[in-house]
């Protein structure tokens, strides 16, 4: 019994937060936000334009929440604390170093990833068919930006997709295989036999409906330039 104990505490000790629920809730959402808006977007049905600009304005929403949260957040989704150096990268290619939050090669995709969402949902605000749909930026935008952004929108989607496609394949490659258990851990905040380098908290809860606030307002005020 005393040896049961023992091995029961170790595997509570050994579990610590590395994704606080701000973040476990940001990515769930963007799974749901542009799963939809892809959808919406490749089926190119005049009668969904409308859900594909409601779904780009929630992406612009979701996106601004993490920029907040990745600065003010205390959870190994901080960007401060992505192992982006070349040592970092270094050590991980040579089996020398583990990573309690996001490993370098998963750090360097969540930044391409982030800055690719953003490219195409500001794309999309500048984005006309010259006919029925249009985004908000139109209007001041001149003629070469909005030819532009519509040739980025029409053709960034396939760069997300593929992004998209790695992310999930390496994410269930470390889970199944080496039994990292990232996807657990985006459920649940929490990572068993992982030594932090330093300790992780929740973000309080102001901070969080801050931040919803301010994303919030940010996007509306941006929609409605």
């Amino acid at each position: 019994v005393g040896s049961e104990m023992c091995i029961r505490d170790r595997v509570m000790m050994d579990k610590v937060l590395v994704w606080g629920r701000h973040t476990r809730c940001f990515h769930w959402l963007l799974v749901l936000v542009f799963s939809f808006s892809m959808t919406t977007g490749l089926l190119a049905d005049i009668d969904l334009m409308e859900w594909h600009m409601l779904s780009g304005f929630a992406l612009l929403g979701l996106l601004l929440f993490r920029l907040l949260t990745g600065v003010i957040g205390r959870d190994y989704a901080q960007f401060n604390r992505f192992p982006l150096s070349p040592g970092s990268l270094m050590a991980y290619f040579r089996g020398r170093r583990e990573f309690a939050g996001h490993n370098p090669l998963g750090s360097w995709m969540i930044i391409i990833m982030l800055l690719v969402l953003m490219l195409q949902v500001v794309s999309g605000l500048m984005t006309s068919d010259d006919f029925f749909v249009e985004g908000p930026w139109v209007i001041w935008a001149d003629e070469a930006w909005v030819s532009l952004s519509g040739e980025i929108h029409s053709t960034s989607y396939w760069v997300l997709l593929g992004l998209a496609g790695v992310h999930i394949v390496a994410a269930v490659y470390y889970q199944l295989v080496k039994k990292h258990k990232l996807i657990t851990a985006m459920v649940t905040g929490y990572k068993a036999g992982v030594a932090p380098a330093h300790a992780m908290r929740e973000m309080s809860l102001l901070a969080v409906c801050a931040s919803i606030l301010i994303a919030v307002l940010a996007t509306w005020l941006l929609v409605n330039l």
